[in-house]
């Protein structure tokens, strides 16, 4: 019952923050409560700082079962209160990396939810870019509430 009151309060602080971006209110909870109910799909931000593309080439040689991803706050981060770290657990080693952060736009209302105690889940889909010289790597990581 905690779990669905919890989900409750997450839509309408995700509603809220919607209807100041522009949304009517009833577009806003719809919109919340689609983004509560589905999985989405992202690319991880800032993977192009510290050594990160060090770590995702790393990552490059495991298969996906080996790797787990959880999503942990990060409030003292001094860029953005909301900030959301992606850590990868890297089974056969025992090691995990950070590679990257949930972009700004979704952390906000994402915070909101695991500060309330809400599981969030994710997955890594793949390590993506890397195609030529230039390119840099990414991560696409898959999140469900």
């Amino acid at each position: 019952m905690r779990q669905i009151t919890n989900i409750r309060k997450a839509v309408c602080t995700m509603a809220n923050q919607l209807k100041k971006a522009g949304y009517t209110l009833s577009e806003a909870f719809r919109k919340a409560w689609v983004r509560v109910k589905r999985t989405m799909t992202i690319r991880a931000a800032g993977t192009t700082f510290e050594n990160r593309q060090e770590r995702l080439e790393f990552l490059r040689q495991f298969k996906p079962e080996d790797l787990g991803v959880t999503l942990e706050r990060e409030a003292d981060n001094r860029y953005d209160s909301n900030a959301i770290q992606i850590v990868v657990h890297i089974a056969p080693i025992h090691k995990r990396t950070v590679v990257g952060y949930v972009p700004r736009a979704l952390a906000e209302g994402l915070a909101k939810m695991i500060d309330m105690g809400i599981q969030v889940k994710a997955s890594l889909m793949g390590i993506i870019g890397g195609y030529s010289y230039k390119e840099t790597l990414g991560a696409l990581i898959n999140i469900a509430v």
